[in-house]
């Protein structure tokens, strides 16, 4: 608390770290105090530490004497901790890295391999780290609303070459887009790609056996790399990347922190600005550029497919009783057996495909364009429904025999069909419709289908009802009178006019 006298215990501490030649700063910092404290405690020595030397504790002579070992135990299980920013803290300035680790060894009893950390070296073209992150507001200049961005870094483990992008969304889509650029910049694709747990690349996040989303696990198929999910809140999986995004984040987000960007496109120019020069900046620790680590790195790489890669969907869908599922409102049929089970179907621009559980291929049809339409194979189907729905037909034509030609032409043009069992139920209803509406009505329905060529139960029975209610004296479009030839005139042609023609 601001005002608060400090512990004799910790006032005797700064006095004693101080004539040690330690910083304000420094023991602030091992403390837990402010400089201004300690400022403070050293101005007030003079009035309460006796002037007589023989009540001062003597000079260490040993520095590890001088370390508050308590304090630095403390601060090892805190967040962001190393032991070497602690050495950089607590350490004299003469003593190194290596022999305060080693003394800390001695001093503190703490299990160091747990903060031991293993460096991994990687061959070229083993993998890719790919991660997101915030990114810079997008302005509107009209309406002065604000979009978010998301910043896609791609680090190379082997060179550190870096790519990044700024994009509106993480969306399977866009999420997509961003690596087909990543992969051409690189010019190549790698072994492993090691990728966060968004949902565009993992459909279920598992700290041991996570599921990844189908759509990305075919682009990864159609690529050539493998994918490997970081493990949940696990950021040192992929330390190359995070480390990148680190230093983008000091460098270029410091620099552009008061800039105003009205357009992801204008943000990407100046990023990809950026980019070059950091790729082209030497390494501090390797004396070359990223760049030069690249080149001798590109040659590992896998060549990117001649094709580019079909987006395609992935639903779940439910078998109804008729072995039909049921996609974009469009009925595809599946063997009978697998009846009230849930099936994965792909959706591609022109092919349906229909999985079981286990990614084992059920059936494959045409995608259909309309709505409300059918793709069946009678193959599907049980072979004792298939012999009883043949007797129905029979029995469906006598049936509509009884009715009237029109509701007869109806019935057959619906068998006649390519696939007539999936109609079974469109004609049952349609004939039906006779203990409704009289046989007029439905005489006039059907023949006003097949005029029009729509067979469908709703609109032949809209036109029985419409009929009925208008008391029959609907006019059917087949019986408009024809005009003859000789009647085309507005007015009679009088016989001096045709006279005038014929000399012409």
């Amino acid at each position: 608390m601001i005002g608060e006298r400090k512990p004799m215990s910790i006032r005797s501490e700064v006095l004693r770290l101080h004539s040690l030649g330690r910083g304000k700063k420094k023991i602030a910092a091992a403390l837990g105090i402010s400089p201004t404290t300690v400022r403070g405690i050293v101005r007030g020595s003079s009035s309460e530490v006796p002037s007589d030397s023989s009540t001062l504790e003597p000079k260490p002579t040993n520095w590890s004497d001088g370390v508050p070992w308590n304090v630095v135990e403390e601060q090892l299980h805190r967040p962001y901790a190393t032991i070497k920013q602690l050495a950089k803290e607590f350490a004299p300035e003469d003593v190194s890295y290596l022999k305060f680790w080693r003394t800390l060894q001695k001093k503190v009893s703490i299990d160091l391999s747990s903060q031991a950390r293993i460096r991994f070296h990687y061959k070229p073209g083993e993998r890719f780290e790919m991660d997101y992150c915030d990114g810079f507001l997008i302005h509107d200049k009209e309406t002065g609303k604000t979009k978010k961005t998301h910043l896609f870094v791609c680090v190379s483990a082997a060179s550190d070459y870096t790519f990044g992008e700024f994009s509106m969304s993480q969306k399977t889509v866009d999420f997509l887009g961003v690596q087909d650029r990543c992969f051409s910049f690189f010019g190549g694709v790698p072994d492993a790609v090691i990728i966060d747990n968004l949902k565009a690349g993992v459909k279920t996040a598992h700290r041991y056996d996570p599921e990844h989303n189908p759509t990305y696990f075919d682009y990864a198929k159609h690529m050539g790399f493998i994918v490997l999910p970081a493990r949940p809140r696990t950021p040192r999986d992929k330390p190359t990347v995070e480390a990148t995004i680190g230093v983008i984040q000091r460098q270029f987000f410091a620099e552009n922190r008061e800039v105003i960007f009205y357009s992801i496109r204008e943000l990407n120019t100046k990023f990809r600005t950026y980019l070059k020069n950091f790729n082209a900046s030497e390494m501090k620790d390797y004396g070359i550029s990223r760049l030069a680590r690249f080149e001798n790195e590109k040659s590992a790489l896998k060549p990117l497919p001649v094709n580019s890669f079909e987006v395609v969907q992935y639903k779940t869908a439910k078998v109804h009783t008729d072995c039909h599922v049921q996609v974009l409102n469009n009925f595809y049929s599946v063997p009978y057996r697998l009846i009230g089970q849930n099936l994965r179907v792909k959706i591609s621009d022109r092919i349906i495909d229909v999985y079981s559980s286990d990614y084992e291929l059920i059936a494959k049809h045409a995608r259909l364009r309309g709505r409300g339409e059918f793709s069946t194979e009678e193959s599907h189907y049980p072979e004792n429904k298939i012999v009883s729905n043949r007797l129905d037909i029979l029995s469906l034509k006598r049936e509509a025999e009884s009715g009237g030609p029109a509701l007869v032409a109806v019935v057959s043009t619906l068998l006649e069909s390519p696939h007539p069992l999936r109609y079974l139920r469109r004609i049952q209803g349609i004939i039906r419709l006779k203990k409704s509406y009289s046989q007029g009505a439905i005489e006039f329905a059907c023949s006003q289908a097949l005029t029009f060529k729509r067979f469908n139960y709703q609109f032949i029975e809209n036109l029985a009802k419409r009929h009925t209610l208008q008391g029959g004296r609907m006019i059917s479009s087949s019986s408009v009178p024809v005009r003859d030839l000789s009647e085309v005139h507005l007015r009679p042609v009088s016989t001096e006019e045709e006279n005038g023609r014929k000399n012409e």
